[in-house]
């Protein structure tokens, strides 16, 4: 069924950009497809019956093992993501940034492989996924 979903619908998706300040902006070694071994931001689709905040929370819980608060939530921009693997997957991901407070960061392990922090546009590397690097560089460029 879900292959089926793939080949016929656009997939919602929502990314957050943390921002430690001081430390920096947090990105991550993204272990699958379509984004695998490149530098990512955490996300994940939209489950059926959830709002957006709900949504928005349970990425920072299950992939960065964080807390956030949607309300103050900055949005960054959309992307449309189109992908040569799984049937030709289409997805329309919304990203929204964050000032997180210092605190420890567990990563999901099935989905990510380690972190890094970055300050800005010179230092985002150069196998970071090109969505993710739009939102980057998006982010980095607004005052």
């Amino acid at each position: 069924m879900f292959e089926k979903i793939l080949e016929f619908a656009v997939i919602p998706t929502f990314h957050h950009i943390l921002d430690f300040r001081g430390k920096g902006v947090i990105i991550f070694g993204r272990k699958i497809p379509p984004y695998s071994r490149q530098w990512a931001l955490p996300g994940l689709r939209m489950m059926k019956g959830e709002s957006i905040s709900d949504t928005l929370n349970r990425i920072a819980e299950n992939e960065i093992g964080t807390v956030i608060d949607p309300d103050k939530a900055k949005i960054v921009g959309q992307y449309v993501g189109k992908f040569r693997s799984e049937f030709k997957r289409q997805d329309i991901p919304t990203c929204y940034a964050f000032t997180a407070s210092a605190g420890e960061v567990k990563i999901d392990q099935e989905h990510f492989s380690g972190s890094r922090y970055i300050q800005g546009i010179s230092s985002i590397p150069k196998n970071t996924g090109a969505m993710y690097r739009f939102y980057l560089e998006r982010y980095f460029e607004t005052p």
